[in-house]
């Protein structure tokens, strides 16, 4: 039960963070409509998907408390989720209209005109390459991970975090800490639940979060407990089973030079956890081709695991496809089947027939009359 209570006020402190930043940026779209010059088009596009975003991630919310309600409170819970139903709806159609309005007058925006501003351009800036036409392509919703904790999916975080909401110029302080609580949960909830929403404490967050979760020693020693704890190749011949282990090793080899660790410095360690993980018969290629060399370089290894994979795949190929050749041309149609154990057993049916004596008398006589 109370676990129930936690998690109805975890969820409630959420859906204020995302009505208050509903209620904003609807403030911002009725400002912009309320302009009479100088209306940006494009402004009022990035504003309105960003409130779209919003109050996606609001009705979201929303869904999850639905259930959680007693009935005495359902009512009251209802009727405020579809007040911001209405108002969100109301401003997207004022929006859309107000576009459609003023992309219809670029449309009839006078040809000779036109025409004119054309001709200026062609001589006063002729090294200028204006795009006419131009196709807007609408692009899928980019979805932002949400943020546990874990280190290893700490940058993948934070790149679309940093991309889509840090470094976006119309969004102030203020929203991004309400986006960014949004996006975590966990640990990296728990490191920043204590900061109150301000533009001096945005940044203290993040920093926070930086120093809590962007350790460079610690990322390093996830990725080399992730090569100790990789799962064995059992066989050499299991493709898929080989694909996944040397991609694996491949991407943690990767990501420790990345940090800016120098992996040839640990080659013999790196080497010694690989081998130890590889079958017997990849062993013994591996150490034919060393040609006695006292030391193992851990990029030697990759480059010997990579082709070694490439040449069963090739082989794989190969045999597949003569398989299927085979297939096809060693078997006969089914009507030539049927017509030689047709054949067949005519034959042995005249080989195992008996006849009776009167039958081979009344035979005889019968040849004897037709010779005659």
């Amino acid at each position: 039960m109370s676990e129930d209570k936690d998690r109805v006020a975890c969820l409630k402190r959420k859906r204020s963070i995302l009505r208050t930043a509903v209620t904003n940026t609807v403030t911002k779209l009725e400002h912009e409509l309320l302009e009479t010059e100088h209306i940006d088009v494009d402004k009022l596009e990035e504003i309105l998907e960003i409130l779209v975003t919003k109050f996606e991630s609001l009705k979201c919310i929303d869904n999850e408390l639905e259930p959680l309600f007693g009935e005495i409170e359902f009512e009251e819970e209802y009727t405020k989720t579809e007040e911001y139903n209405d108002k969100v709806t109301l401003t997207k159609f004022r929006v859309n209209k107000r576009i459609r309005e003023l992309n219809k007058n670029v449309s009839n925006f006078p040809a000779n005109l036109s025409h004119d501003v054309e001709k200026i351009n062609q001589v006063y800036q002729p090294n200028i390459n204006i795009e006419e036409n131009s196709v807007r392509i609408k692009l899928p919703k980019l979805c932002i991970p949400k943020f546990y904790g874990d280190v290893n999916q700490r940058l993948n975080f934070w790149n679309s975090f940093e991309s889509a909401i840090h470094k976006n110029v119309h969004l102030n302080k203020v929203d991004k800490f309400n986006y960014l609580k949004s996006y975590l949960g966990g640990t990296a909830l728990s490191t920043v639940d204590g900061f109150s929403i301000s533009d001096s404490t945005y940044d203290a967050a993040i920093n926070l979060l930086k120093e809590r979760f962007a350790r460079e020693d610690l990322l390093i020693q996830t990725h080399m407990s992730n090569i100790l704890n990789i799962k064995p190749l059992k066989h050499s011949n299991d493709i898929n089973a080989f694909r996944k282990f040397y991609d694996k090793v491949s991407m943690e080899l990767r990501s420790l030079e990345c940090l800016g660790l120098c992996i040839e410095n640990i080659s013999s360690v790196l080497c010694t956890t690989v081998l130890k993980d590889l079958p017997q018969y990849i062993l013994i290629e591996f150490n034919q081709l060393q040609n006695e060399k006292s030391y193992t370089n851990v990029n030697d290894l990759l480059n010997f695991l990579s082709l070694s994979l490439r040449s069963r795949e090739r082989a794989a190929l190969i045999s597949c496809d003569s398989s299927s050749r085979r297939f096809t041309t060693s078997y006969p149609s089914n009507n030539s089947s049927f017509e030689a154990q047709r054949d067949f057993k005519n034959h042995k049916s005249d080989k195992t027939k008996q006849f009776s004596a009167s039958q081979l008398i009344s035979t005889d006589i019968g040849n004897k009359i037709k010779k005659g």
